[in-house]
């Protein structure tokens, strides 16, 4: 027994890692890992669940945190070495090669960083994976929601350890990462940091590739919860229920604008969980806006409202798609043409083919060819009022979508999580 712990020490195993594996309960649903994870279930218990889940041993390998835990208690000292030093390798390298002792592994990402890896250890040789283990489809899903559960358990606990700005930006990395709300954990976070979000928010998002704010200063901080993450972004939140949010939003907008960022704000989002709404909503939006193809300050207010739909009902801006230019996505990539850019530029110059002619560097002709191939497509004329709103409002769907996807993206998360 002397030995064991001696290994586990060695290993770089926190003592009371793999305590309580056993009493988890097995979990029908990935996503109740995160979930649980938000719910205050520490990493020991995010492996119990996902083991139990899938048939076989896995491990979390967290080296930028210095956090390990294990399903059970007789894994190899050999494995854990190869699975830390795996781990250890992706932060680096994300393509880093995986060990034979591996079955499968999802990288964990906080603040758009690899911080290290869960993974599903293969059954050692001569034992014979039984019934219980799932097949790989099942397992990756699994591991994915093992490590967007380890990401959310390292956030609160960095929260609970830190204090000032880490406590707000581990705050506002845990709305970011998680994809459900517990809408009485947030408010108690908020709470124990001073923000009432009790009313709803309003937020802000900025980006810049040079300019720099710091988010403790005098002005930020009386304003709203404000802090800076990863990737040169700036996010805040105000609190509906202090007086006269909106314009709290308005003075701190002018202040990250005069520091040469990029921002916008959502709309106002009542309730608590409008909060992750609005973060959503100005993340997406600032994706837009960063976007020199969506022209977005000319739309403003229909690409609100097109994010709007995103946000109540993400399969009514899919069926928007649909219903207009997915069939020219579908075509363009079936048979190498140009069709929907075309139909970008016809639409932004106003319905000018001569223009669209001009900036495509194409010959008017060749434009009408594919207006008319746009036509057959999709059923709707470009040169038809009805048609070009139509299409109009489908290319705008297809760029919130993808500015949607570029967040989630960013965020390290995994699209179907």
């Amino acid at each position: 027994m002397q030995n064991e712990d001696s290994q586990m020490h060695r290993s770089g195993i926190n003592e009371g890692d793999v305590r309580g594996a056993a009493d988890a309960a097995p979990r029908s649903d990935p996503l109740r890992l995160v979930e649980d994870a938000v719910s205050g279930h520490d990493l020991p218990r995010v492996v119990a669940a996902a083991a139990e889940a899938i048939g076989c041993s896995v491990a979390i390998s967290l080296p930028a945190l210095n956090l390990w835990a294990q399903s059970t208690e007789t894994l190899p000292a050999s494995v854990v070495a190869a699975v830390q030093g795996f781990a250890s390798a992706v932060i680096d390298d994300p393509a880093a090669p995986q060990p034979a002792v591996i079955t499968a592994a999802a990288l964990v990402h906080l603040a758009g960083e690899i911080v290290g890896v869960v993974v599903a250890v293969r059954p050692p040789e001569g034992e014979a994976a039984g019934s219980a283990v799932q097949p790989l489809p099942v397992i990756h899903s699994w591991l994915d929601a093992a490590a967007a559960a380890a990401a959310v358990t390292a956030l609160v606990r960095g929260s609970a350890h830190s204090s000032g700005q880490n406590a707000r930006r581990a705050f506002l990395e845990l709305l970011e990462a998680r994809p459900g709300t517990d809408f009485e954990f947030l408010l108690s976070k908020a709470r124990q940091l001073g923000y009432d979000f009790s009313a709803g928010a309003i937020a802000i998002c900025a980006s810049s590739p040079s300019a720099t704010l710091e988010e403790d200063s005098y002005e930020l901080s009386d304003l709203g919860l404000v802090a800076a993450l990863g990737g040169e972004r700036l996010i805040a939140l105000i609190p509906l229920a202090t007086e006269r949010p909106d314009r709290s939003a308005d003075q701190l907008l002018e202040i990250i604008h005069d520091h040469g960022l990029q921002a916008i704000k959502s709309a106002p989002r009542r309730g608590p969980s409008g909060v992750g709404a609005a973060l959503r909503e100005a993340s997406v939006l600032l994706e837009l806006a960063l976007d020199p193809m969506t022209a977005f300050a000319a739309q403003e207010e229909t690409y609100r409202l097109l994010v709007g739909v995103l946000i109540h009902d993400s399969e009514e801006l899919l069926a928007l798609k649909e219903r207009t230019v997915a069939n020219l996505e579908r075509y363009d990539a079936a048979h190498e043409t140009d069709l929907l850019r075309t139909l970008d530029a016809f639409l932004s110059y106003h319905g000018s083919t001569t223009d669209t002619a001009s900036a495509l560097k194409l010959h008017r002709h060749t434009v009408g060819y594919r207006l008319a191939r746009v036509q057959a497509v999709t059923g709707l004329s470009p040169y038809e009022s009805e048609g070009r709103e139509r299409l109009s409002l489908g290319l705008k769907a297809h760029r919130i979508l993808e500015a949607d996807q570029r967040r989630s993206q960013r965020l390290g998360r995994h699209q179907g999580l």
